[in-house]
């Protein structure tokens, strides 16, 4: 993951660099996908630091290091917003309602 969040970083910064071809100002289809593709880094950043500290396997999200699903300490949902140029992380419980939470089996 380590991996991951370094190339995310290196492509945000390309992305930075890159001139849009098309300069006219009525529907300017280059630009939208400028901002559209350094939306989704943003987002990718995101997630890759979130499941970088997340210490668990739960879902899609599986890491070999930490193989089984830990209700106990991450049955709870990750909030993430920018500050002073960094990534802050802080989480909030999991209201349950009609389903209990189970590890699927198949």
């Amino acid at each position: 993951m380590q991996v991951a969040l370094e190339k995310v970083r290196e492509l945000k910064e390309r992305i930075k660099h890159v001139r849009r071809p098309d300069s006219t100002k009525v529907f300017n289809t280059e630009l939208l996908n400028i901002w559209e593709l350094g939306n989704l880094l943003e987002l990718a950043e995101v997630t890759t630091i979130s499941a970088i500290a997340r210490l668990e396997s739960r879902g899609a999200h599986a890491r070999e290091d930490y193989p089984k699903r830990d209700d106990q300490e991450w049955l709870k949902h990750t909030l993430a917003w920018t500050e002073d140029g960094k990534i802050k992380l802080a989480y909030k419980p999991v209201t349950i309602t009609k389903y209990q939470p189970k590890e699927r089996v198949y």
